[in-house]
């Protein structure tokens, strides 16, 4: 069994339709190191190609060895089989919503993915997965819903306001969390839950295009 990993990252890659570039900024690495990684010219640590293989959904083992792991019948796609069945992966994007005053989208590149249980986002959250995206949350206005730090399970499906709730919203070029609520008349009620920190923004009906609704905020996640 041939043990050249450059090129089962590079067949796991084009697997999966992805451009050197694309799965470069997924990882979290240069242009250049991704292309000696398919070169040979380096071979990526463990934790590296554990999140590679995440990513393009293969079986880490294969990655390293050229052999499948366990009863998995295609490692190419293991991941799926085998220690991933039941799971899927969702994006966490490296900007931060703030909860404050807002905060300026500087980039929205993906950094790694978490699992969650198929079952829960289809049954609980009532949503496809590929709708899904994972930002942190910055600043102290929705305390104590949501802390500075939290993680935010966002569903970009929701994307046009449905009712009253906390999105993820683009005002005057700023990006932040924030509780939203319908008026009569059509305007728009914009409020932190932390009332001593927070002031509520009403938004006229007439101004309503200044507001990007991103998607609704359908889970946080907290540090102990």
């Amino acid at each position: 069994m041939t043990n050249n990993i450059n090129e089962r990252i590079i067949k796991s890659r084009k697997s999966k339709g992805f451009t050197q570039k694309y799965l470069a900024e997924i990882l979290n690495i240069s242009l250049p190191t991704m292309n000696h990684y398919e070169s040979g010219k380096r071979i990526p640590n463990s934790a590296l190609l554990a999140k590679l293989a995440g990513v393009v959904e293969c079986d880490p083992g294969w990655l390293l060895t050229g052999e499948r792991s366990g009863n998995s019948q295609n490692p190419e796609s293991s991941l799926t089989d085998s220690s991933m069945e039941g799971f899927v992966l969702v994006p966490r994007h490296n900007i931060e919503a703030s909860v404050g005053g807002g905060s300026i989208i500087h980039s929205e590149q993906i950094v790694d993915h978490l699992a969650f249980k198929a079952d829960w986002v289809h049954k609980e959250l009532g949503t496809d997965p590929k709708n899904l995206v994972l930002v942190h949350s910055m600043g102290d206005s929705m305390e104590p819903t949501i802390r500075s730090g939290d993680l935010l399970l966002v569903d970009r499906s929701k994307s046009r306001m449905k009712g009253d709730g906390i999105y993820l919203i683009n005002l005057d070029d700023g990006l932040m969390v924030k509780r939203v609520e319908w008026l009569l008349g059509g305007s728009v009620v914009i409020r932190g839950d932390n009332t001593t920190v927070s002031r509520e923004q009403i938004l006229p009906s007439t101004d309503l295009e200044k507001l990007h609704i991103l998607g609704r905020v359908v889970w946080v996640g907290s540090k102990i």
